[in-house]
């Protein structure tokens, strides 16, 4: 029955993705006030997560953050409905990556790197950079992913990752078997890690103000495979436009103490946070295993 769906639905989302960009804008505009407004979806758990995270904010800051949200939320998603027809190049214009000295450094070592972000700005566009300037190839890019539990979603969205970019996605469940099993390859892992942990996750530290669980996979993956880590901050600069910058958190795992990796991430991902709030993923229902 997925599959009946399937092609339906994708020759629509490709004729939707050929209308001019600002009209993608003005739908954007229209989904935010219904979402925030009419429906008001998770806008308590957005609320109460921003108020949480920044105890020190008044309510009508709050509130602009909330406003500025719901406008980013809508326009990540038309953004990636825009895609669908665009070429690769075309989609890259809109993003600015700096400091791609970093990674090049990480591939001077002869191995593979691992790249950390979080749910910030359009983190889907990130998907595009263009990172062969630094010896890593693109189509040696392979995007960790974790599988959604509606069939059809998960075609629809995969087939639009997958145009994005010449990576390559892998399933999270399967994502360690599968660096072991490529780890004499010289391959660039991307981990979207900020998401809620299942319980007995071995990294808590605060993060936002409040107890947080962080993944541990990344760092144990890097560290039993001497794998250098990076950090991608995301920024989002105007609308439609982006700024990714990189930053290393080591080239040597195995020379950081026990749960290192994970705060140092937490920290630069919490600092972008704080110069951005309105480009988080507030909806995530975060730190509901943490209190």
């Amino acid at each position: 029955m997925s599959k009946l769906l399937f092609y339906p639905i994708l020759l629509f989302i490709y004729l939707f993705s050929l209308i001019p960009k600002k009209v993608h804008y003005l739908f954007s505009d229209i989904s935010a006030w219904l979402l925030r407004d009419l429906f008001k979806y998770r806008v308590d758990v957005v609320v109460t997560n921003i108020a949480r995270s920044f105890p020190e904010k008044k309510y009508k800051e709050i509130k602009a953050i909330v406003r500025k949200f719901y406008l980013n939320f809508t326009d990540n998603f038309f953004e990636m409905l825009w895609s669908v027809s665009k070429s690769e190049d075309k989609i890259r214009s809109g993003v600015t990556a700096e400091n791609l000295d970093v990674l090049a450094s990480a591939f001077k070592l002869g191995g593979s790197a691992l790249i950390v972000l979080g749910h910030q700005a359009n983190w889907e566009r990130m998907l595009a950079i263009d990172i062969s300037p630094t010896g890593y190839r693109n189509e040696d890019m392979r995007m960790v992913y974790k599988k959604m539990n509606s069939k059809l979603s998960d075609l629809l969205i995969h087939w639009i990752r997958g145009r994005r970019s010449a990576g390559t996605l892998v399933e999270m469940n399967d994502i360690a078997r599968y660096m072991f099993k490529h780890k004499d390859e010289q391959l660039c892992y991307i981990f979207i890690a900020d998401q809620a942990p299942l319980p007995g996750s071995k990294y808590v530290t605060t993060f936002l103000n409040q107890k947080t669980r962080f993944f541990s996979g990344p760092e144990q993956l890097s560290r039993k495979l001497e794998m250098p880590v990076l950090y991608l901050n995301i920024e989002r600069v105007e609308r439609g436009k982006y700024r990714a910058g990189l930053t290393s958190i080591t080239e040597h795992p195995s020379s950081l103490n026990d749960g290192e990796i994970s705060q140092l991430f937490a920290s630069l991902l919490e600092e972008g946070i704080i110069k951005a709030p309105s480009d988080w993923l507030w909806t995530h229902r975060r730190w509901k295993r943490d209190n």
